[in-house]
């Protein structure tokens, strides 16, 4: 992974209708969490609600790595904005479309005793969830809150094995 080169902090936008912002604590590694996070590949296999995730751009994640993946019924393409290995990786994208809902996603990583605080923000912005916020954002609040378990619980069983 590259660290981007940029010194702007990307993160969401929080005039957006829709902001979700949750964390966990993890005991495990920063690596062990951000190999976990940054496979994209691999999402589907701890994220039953995800039924692909493909990277499109060869090589490392960096800023302008491009992937595609589905989840709530949307296709979507995403962008990576920023990569800060273990600590701070953030992308944007389109859910079906320009037209359709655009979300800007930060995942963050602290050191915190025995593992790690992982944080993560999202925001949802565009004519559906202007037309109608509060299911979006009841979704991506359990949604976030759930992968966030998921990823504990992935990343603590292997730090355990």
């Amino acid at each position: 992974m590259e660290n981007t080169t940029d010194t702007d902090e990307a993160g969401i936008d929080v005039s957006a209708p829709v902001v979700s912002r949750h964390s966990v604590t993890v005991t495990a590694s920063a690596d062990t969490v951000w190999r976990i996070l940054t496979d994209i590949d691999a999402w589907t296999t701890w994220l039953p609600e995800i039924p692909y995730a493909r990277v499109e751009t060869p090589g490392p994640l960096a800023p302008g790595s491009v992937f595609r993946w589905s989840a709530a019924g949307m296709e979507i393409e995403s962008t990576i904005v920023q990569v800060r290995p273990r600590e701070r990786l953030v992308w944007r994208g389109y859910g079906d479309g320009p037209d359709g809902v655009l979300g800007v996603h930060v995942w963050a990583l602290t050191p915190a005793g025995d593992g790690v605080e992982v944080s993560t923000e999202e925001s949802f912005a565009g004519p559906p969830v202007d037309a109608e916020p509060g299911p979006f954002q009841e979704g991506l609040d359990t949604t976030l809150a759930r992968w966030l378990e998921r990823l504990k619980g992935t990343a603590e069983a292997v730090a355990a094995s």
